[in-house]
């Protein structure tokens, strides 16, 4: 993960002065245990603030349940789009659980301290804890804390109060853990946009200014159909192709880059922290109906800013592509990218064609040059 430093946790107490020291491993484990047994109490507590909901994330059917009503809307916008209809599945692939302290009364059993169980990696504002089998992981942020029990394939969170939630919890929640139960599941989440057309999929790879989002939001507002701009999930089929997967429906955007799209303005959501000087735009209200959840990817287009008025696109390398799609997406979320990582990304670039995609001043040309990369990829 860029820019991440690794520590190395020591035992600690669960449940205050008095408790037995434990191991690292139990520690893990208790741990979590105590978090499930806070929002058992939460829920327990307060029937009334409980909110469920059914969400398909990659087509694995997953469970959530949040004590806290502004607590589940912040939560449950950004992926609006992902929702589930129908009975409550007799299985899930996931269950989440989170609860917001100032609604239910119940604090978060364990404090910032006993969050070292194993390793630790500094992440932006944040820290992610491992126990020493691998099994548990925690991230911690300023006022919130969340779990995953990779085995039960579980998630427990809790939050000071909704209020306190950055843009970036409120954006993209439980980015974190939920790419660490995606590569579980041999799925990754790269750093791309990815829209399509007619169902086939357009992905956008390379690092942050790259003009990924530019690109994405522009074949929005172009008809394609959005299935994110930063973050996407990537998996191969049995048959060596591969399909693109939504994760959260939402944007961020500085406020001088934002008045390139109209539309945006008039939904941005402000943050009063100075460190926030980005805008988040949740686009399921605006766009309903082009939100997919997956498609296949028939090509990467890799955008590029230039200096020139029109926006062109030209054959680019197998090399080129790696190179802009590797170091942003095994660096950014993965704690420690393996060989497969990387190889699941090579055997994408070496399937797929690959363009440029120079952006010009001229942003409503990029749908249109969009739209020639998939008809050409569809003669070859």
């Amino acid at each position: 993960m860029s820019g991440m430093k690794e520590t190395t946790g020591q035992p600690g107490r669960i449940g205050g002065t008095g408790a037995p020291d434990l191991s690292i491993a139990q520690h893990g484990k208790g741990a979590f245990a105590a978090m499930e047994t806070a929002f058992a109490k939460a829920a327990f507590n307060n029937p009334n603030d409980v909110c469920e909901a059914q969400y398909r994330f990659a087509d694995l059917k997953v469970r959530v349940r949040i004590v806290g009503r502004e607590l589940a809307q912040h939560f449950r916008r950004p992926i609006a789009h992902l929702e589930a209809s129908g009975a409550p599945p007799s299985a899930t692939q996931l269950a989440i659980d989170l609860w917001d302290e100032q609604d239910s009364g119940i604090p978060c059993p364990v404090v910032p301290a006993h969050d070292h169980i194993g390793s630790t990696w500094d992440v932006g504002n944040g820290i992610l804890t491992a126990s020493a089998d691998g099994r548990f992981v925690g991230h911690g942020l300023r006022q919130s804390r969340t779990w995953l029990d990779r085995k039960a394939q579980h998630v427990v969170g809790w939050t000071v109060s909704s209020k306190a939630l950055s843009l970036y919890e409120r954006g993209k929640p439980l980015l974190l853990l939920l790419s660490l139960w995606y590569h579980d599941r041999d799925m990754r989440v790269i750093h791309s946009g990815l829209v399509s057309r007619n169902g086939r999929g357009v992905l956008f790879p390379g690092m942050g200014g790259s003009g990924k989002s530019t690109s994405t939001l522009a074949c929005l507002v172009g008809g394609f159909d959005y299935l994110g701009d930063d973050y996407t999930g990537l998996q191969v089929l049995a048959d060596g192709s591969f399909i693109g997967h939504s994760l959260y429906n939402s944007t961020w955007l500085e406020p001088d880059h934002m008045a390139h799209f109209p539309l945006l303005p008039p939904h941005a959501i402000r943050s009063s922290r100075p460190e926030e000087n980005k805008c988040l735009v949740l686009l399921a209200p605006l766009f309903p109906k082009q939100l997919p959840r997956s498609v296949p990817i028939r090509v990467l287009a890799i955008p590029r800013i230039v200096d020139a008025h029109t926006t062109r696109c030209r054959p680019a390398s197998k090399v080129d592509a790696l190179l802009r799609l590797a170091p942003s997406s095994l660096l950014t979320l993965a704690p420690r990218p393996g060989v497969r990582d990387l190889q699941m990304l090579a055997r994408l670039v070496e399937r797929v064609p690959s363009y440029w995609l120079e952006l010009g001043r001229d942003l409503t040309e990029i749908p249109h040059r969009v739209d020639d990369l998939l008809a050409e990829v569809t003669r070859i």
